[in-house]
């Protein structure tokens, strides 16, 4: 019934704003209707009483004119009637009547702009027209004004002629017609309401019942069943919507009980399952297809590049910092950093300094004051960590810009757990090649880099310097230590001299295990290069070596080629570089020879 009462109202209410609207059409036409008749009628009375004006001065009767204008008023059926003069007729013919003046401001305006003035008293009870119309001296009248009124010219104004008409009559008139109109359209509506009442009552209980179990279905609930009534067809018409909503309800059911076994808590929160499917389906979509992307990166860090896209595209999480904790080595690398700050002390001793790490869990600022000692600014923070293998753990902190922004980061959190763990086994991949990659490429005795990666970083890596020095090193008789100690022994001089590279090279120089007893250094640095190596030479003269009863120290020589300015290639400046060395082998020992010596002592 309250729908049947609904509709019908709604009905009621388009036919009364459309009568309203005629109305008010009908209102508005018929008082400018109004306002035309009156204004011509006026017009009507200003020429008659212009004309009968100059009869009466042509017949030299003016002093009866007051009579004339009484009558015009009375056939104008007129409240008031009045003519005035400007003050050229009056310099000219004198002020006339008492009553023959200028009365208001309407009147200085007409005068003024020599235009007809139209002006409307909207009285509640008199309503009136007062109309005010110039007098315009013209040669082209008849008779000649001009002739009469010598001092006035062409288009003066000689006087002017105001009327006040009641507006009472047509106001009642406007108001009758509105209430017939009205009283009409009521009844119309009351026939219309009750034969479309009479029509539409036995339709519109089916569609409440279609209404409500549809607005429930709407909000996920697919419980409800709608009330079988009607005619034939439209029982028909129930049982297959009622068929239509068990199937939903025990679909969605199902979709939901085993889809949100692959994801974890989003960040939004909905009434329909139907939605909430649809977005884990997305979810589950957008992982898969990043994990079938990063299966075909090369490299651990381009990972990490999308992982970062991911986060601040995605998730809009600004001001991130992302780490990789090395776990044997106890420390943490930055891999990408939106600010620059110094907010976290925890690259070195991660074990111990970094919370989120030590602890495997998810750290934030709210959880208490100064929870984390390393975090050494005041402000908000969320810290996860997530281990990928025994080796490395992934660290990602995030500072928000208020509470509130951190309230929204923590809703990231499923998400941001959700791509790690898809990156994992792509992750744990990526990082066993590379250790076997660099186990490959390690020389097993010195931990510097071998012959082999010496091949691959001339061919590849060298080409993107513009300049650098290359040091060929050799121990002075080193054989002799291997024949009287033993290899043990000449094997702790390789290690002890390995480890004396990695205290004093740059961090952008390389060292490599030539062969044997002999190394190799690359040094982009090229001005640096000879007191790089005199450094070396001198700390690995005053190293002494335990020899069990005994103790020794070593020499070494070195040789030292510059690139263009030696060689044009890398492999001759390694090639010059020996050349250097067995100078130096041969000149003595214990000594670093530059091959540009060498040229200018040749020259």
């Amino acid at each position: 019934m309250r729908g049947n009462k609904k509709i019908l109202a709604i009905f009621a209410g388009i036919l009364l704003s459309f009568s309203l609207l005629i109305i008010a059409i009908v209102v508005v036409s018929f008082k400018s209707y109004v306002q035309k008749r009156e204004f011509v009628q006026a017009k009507i009375v200003a020429s008659m009483v212009e004309g009968g004006l100059t009869a009466h001065m042509n017949a030299g009767v003016m002093s009866q004119r007051q009579l004339f204008l009484e009558n015009a008023k009375k056939s104008a059926d007129a409240l008031d009637i009045w003519i005035f003069r400007t003050d050229k007729v009056v310099q000219e013919f004198g002020k006339g009547f008492p009553n023959e003046t200028v009365r208001d401001a309407i009147d200085k305006t007409m005068i003024k702009t020599k235009k007809i003035q139209e002006v409307i008293h909207d009285d509640l009870l008199n309503p009136t027209l007062r109309i005010t119309i110039p007098y315009i001296a013209t040669a082209h009248s008849h008779p000649d004004c001009l002739s009469c009124h010598t001092n006035a010219k062409e288009g003066d104004v000689l006087g002017g002629i105001s009327m006040v008409f009641s507006l009472q009559q047509a106001r009642y008139n406007s108001i009758m017609t509105i209430l017939r109109i009205f009283g009409i359209s009521i009844l119309f509506i009351i026939l219309f309401i009750f034969v479309t009442s009479k029509l539409l009552k036995p339709y519109v209980g089916s569609l409440i019942y279609i209404k409500e179990s549809l607005e429930k279905a709407n909000k996920g609930d697919y419980s409800t069943r709608i009330k079988l009534m009607g005619d034939n067809e439209s029982t028909e018409a129930f049982k297959w919507l009622n068929t239509l909503l068990e199937k939903l309800q025990e679909m969605v059911g199902s979709i939901d009980k085993n889809i949100a076994l692959f994801v974890s808590d989003r960040r939004q929160t909905f009434q329909d399952p139907l939605e909430k499917s649809k977005f884990i389906i997305e979810d589950i979509a957008m992982l898969y297809r990043f994990k079938k992307v990063i299966e075909q990166d090369i490299s651990k860090q381009i990972i990490y590049q999308r992982l970062v896209k991911f986060f601040k595209e995605h998730l809009k999480i600004e001001n991130l910092s992302f780490y990789e904790v090395d776990i044997k080595k106890d420390t943490r690398t930055l891999i990408y950093e939106d600010i620059t700050e110094d907010f976290c002390h925890a690259s070195i001793n991660t074990s111990v300094n970094c919370r989120a790490f030590r602890t495997n869990s998810i750290v934030a600022s709210d959880d208490f004051e100064s929870v984390c000692q390393a975090c050494k600014l005041k402000r908000d923070y969320l810290c996860i960590n997530y281990p990928i293998d025994e080796n490395i753990s992934l660290v990602i902190n995030i500072k928000p810009k208020d509470s509130d922004a951190l309230f929204q980061s923590k809703k990231a959190i499923g998400y941001i757990k959700n791509y790690l763990e898809s990156a994992r086994p792509v992750l744990q991949s990526k990082i066993l090649t590379e250790i076997l990659q660099k186990s490959n490429m390690i020389d097993g005795l010195t931990g510097l880099h071998n012959r082999k990666y010496l091949d691959i970083f001339m061919e590849t890596r060298v080409l993107e310097y513009k300049s650098y020095a290359i040091a060929m090193l050799d121990i002075d008789y080193f054989k002799k230590v291997n024949d009287s100690y033993g290899h043990d022994a000449g094997d702790r001089v390789l290690r002890g001299l390995s480890e004396i590279f990695k205290k004093t090279i740059k961090k952008e120089d390389v060292a490599f295990r030539f062969g044997g007893e002999e190394f190799l250094i690359f040094m982009p640095t090229s001005k640096d290069a000879y007191e790089t190596i005199k450094k070396i030479k001198d700390m690995f003269e005053k190293t002494i070596f335990e020899m069990g009863e005994t103790s020794l120290n070593k020499t070494l020589s070195a040789g030292i080629s510059y690139y263009k300015e030696d060689a044009p290639s890398a492999w001759q400046v390694i090639k010059n570089a020996d050349i250097a060395l067995y100078d130096a082998k041969h000149s003595g020992r214990n000594k670093i020879v530059l091959f540009k010596d060498i040229k200018e002592k040749d020259q």
